[in-house]
Formats: structure tokens, C-alpha cells, sequence
């Protein structure tokens, strides 16, 4: 391995394990579907819609930092008609961002399969700016 100019194993193994944060990645991927999903009534929200009102409850609730479609993925046919998924969550528990997952709305209609695991990031330019924007 080329450990480069200016790499300090050492230094770095010690940044890793002082960053101290826990967050909780949610991957969405979408299930095929049994039939075709039908449209809302007249005055009823789209299902696009009531996902977007969660997903702003838990911004507000400041426990998603990031979370939006992996449009480079294309929507499948015969699957339901989102595109894969990803976010960050700052939950105090896996249980919590478990919690998060079964009740996201396209999970609970049954078109996508949410997945949640526990993330520490160690690593990155963004380290510094996520310490001081969330802390420790």
C-alpha cells in the first residue's frame, strides 16, 4: 500500500475513534408489486405526497439528516413505481430508527422493503461539518 506524503496511520486510526457519532442508515429498494397501484381519490393526497409529509415531521423532529431517491436507478416494471431509496437518520436507538422505517408510508403500502443499520462514520471531509452541525 502507498501510504502517500503526509499519512499518518496513527493520526488517522485516532481521528476514527474519537469521532463518537452513531447514526442509522435507511435503504428503501422497491418490491414487485401484485397489481397495479391505483390512483387516490378526488381530494385524497398521492402516495408521493403523504411520504413527503413524513419525511418533513421527521426533519422537523431533527432526525433525518439527509434522505432522498437514487434516481440513477430506474423504476422496474412489474415493481412499484418509486425509485430505490436512501437516507441518514440521528435516532437515539436502532430500535427507534427501526420504528421509522416500518412506518414510512411507501413501506406500509407495501411498495418498498426498508432496511435500517447502524452506521458510524469515521472518515471524510464532511466529519468536522456534521460534529459541529449534530456534535457528539
Amino acid at each position: 500500500m502507498n501510504r502517500g506524503a503526509g499519512f499518518d496511520f496513527d493520526a488517522m486510526q485516532a481521528q476514527g475513534d474519537d469521532v463518537g457519532l452513531q447514526l442509522y442508515l435507511l435503504i428503501m429498494t422497491p418490491l414487485p408489486l401484485a397489481c397495479t397501484p391505483q390512483a387516490p381519490s378526488p381530494g385524497q393526497p398521492s402516495p408521493l405526497e403523504i411520504h413527503y409529509a413524513y419525511m418533513h415531521e421527521l426533519i422537523e423532529q431533527g432526525k433525518v439528516l439527509l434522505i432522498g431517491p437514487c434516481m440513477a436507478e430506474p423504476v422496474v416494471p412489474g415493481h412499484a413505481p418509486v425509485p430505490h431509496g436512501f437516507g441518514i437518520l440521528r435516532v437515539s436507538s436502532l430500535e427507534e430508527a427501526e420504528e421509522i422505517a416500518r412506518n414510512e408510508p411507501f413501506g406500509v403500502m407495501g411498495w418498498r422493503r426498508n432496511t435500517v443499520m447502524a452506521w458510524t462514520p469515521k472518515f471524510g471531509s464532511l466529519i468536522p461539518t456534521l460534529i459541529s452541525t449534530i456534535g457528539q
